[in-house]
């Protein structure tokens, strides 16, 4: 009775662990992280737009709409050199902090209404 010894699946697992040291992460793998932009504290008036710098050519046109309820929706379009990015729109209170993210761009802001 001949032997056979498992020599060819044993070959290929140590080749395993010898390359699983050299290989590197996918690019896939890797974490986004996003851009914060903090505009702290904005005041705001009823459909009075507000233009905000966020550097690299970026600008946010954020429009304000003051609800009957007294809460705050916001309409942000992201530009960068005349190009949209970005819709976003966050519904807040006045003087309540909020931060939205969509991709690699994160804004936060504390909307005041104007009195």
């Amino acid at each position: 009775m001949i032997q056979r010894t498992p020599l060819i699946p044993l070959a290929w697992l140590a080749l395993g662990f010898v390359f699983a040291g050299c290989s590197k992460p996918s690019s896939a793998a890797a974490t986004v992280r996003p851009h914060v932009y903090d505009l702290g504290v904005v005041e705001v008036s009823d459909g009075v737009p507000s233009r905000h710098d966020l550097g690299g050519g970026r600008v946010c046109m954020a429009t304000p709409t003051v609800q009957k309820d007294g809460s705050v929706l916001i309409a942000m379009r992201i530009e960068e050199s005349g190009k949209l990015l970005q819709l976003l729109r966050a519904q807040t209170r006045s003087d309540v902090p909020f931060q939205i993210s969509v991709g690699d761009l994160s804004i936060g802001m504390n909307p005041h209404i104007k009195p």
